[in-house]
């Protein structure tokens, strides 16, 4: 007896301890619009990558590199108000700021996410933290920008760039 005993006690404890987890996506966040609040889920992390080797065409100037990851229907807004439209645009601009500014990213951090764009389609995005250093009259600075770049289906669809310049601490 007291051997059963143990044995429905056993297969208790295993049944209650293989517990299936909740599959649900993880919400990290929210998007709001007029029409309310939609969640913002953990994304695919492959669409990470994509991002990476975005940057690394950028780095090493590979305008083909860049060409190849962009959407068809491509389109980014900086950080001063600059809209680019279309992969030849896109390259014609990074070709006059290459040769002007000489910029040079570092990815600091990379979140990918999924949740609603503009129009209401559900989308996955990577936001992504970076150093970046231009070359401005001769000498270096550095800058940070933050990101937010839509991609589908191993291609950069679209991309908003936050940028701010950190000044220094008051000696007062």
């Amino acid at each position: 007896m007291k051997k059963i005993y143990i044995l429905l006690l056993t297969v208790c404890m295993i049944s209650l301890s293989c517990e299936t987890p909740d599959s649900s996506p993880q919400v990290i966040g929210f998007t709001t619009s007029e029409d309310g609040k939609t969640d913002v889920v953990a994304g695919p992390n492959d669409i990470n990558a994509v991002w990476e080797s975005y940057i690394d065409a950028h780095n090493s100037r590979d305008a083909e590199g860049i060409r190849a990851l962009n959407a068809d229907n491509f389109s980014a807004y900086g950080a001063a108000g600059e809209v680019v439209e279309g992969s030849d645009a896109h390259i014609e601009f990074l070709t006059q700021w290459f040769e002007t500014n000489n910029p040079r990213w570092t990815i600091q951090w990379a979140i990918s996410n999924t949740g609603e764009n503009n129009e209401g389609e559900v989308a996955d995005f990577v936001t992504a933290g970076h150093q970046l250093i231009l070359n401005v009259d001769g000498q270096d600075i550095t800058v940070y920008q933050v990101i937010d770049a839509m991609i589908s289906d191993g291609k950069v669809v679209n991309f908003n760039v936050y940028q701010q310049e950190r000044g220094q601490a008051s000696s007062e």
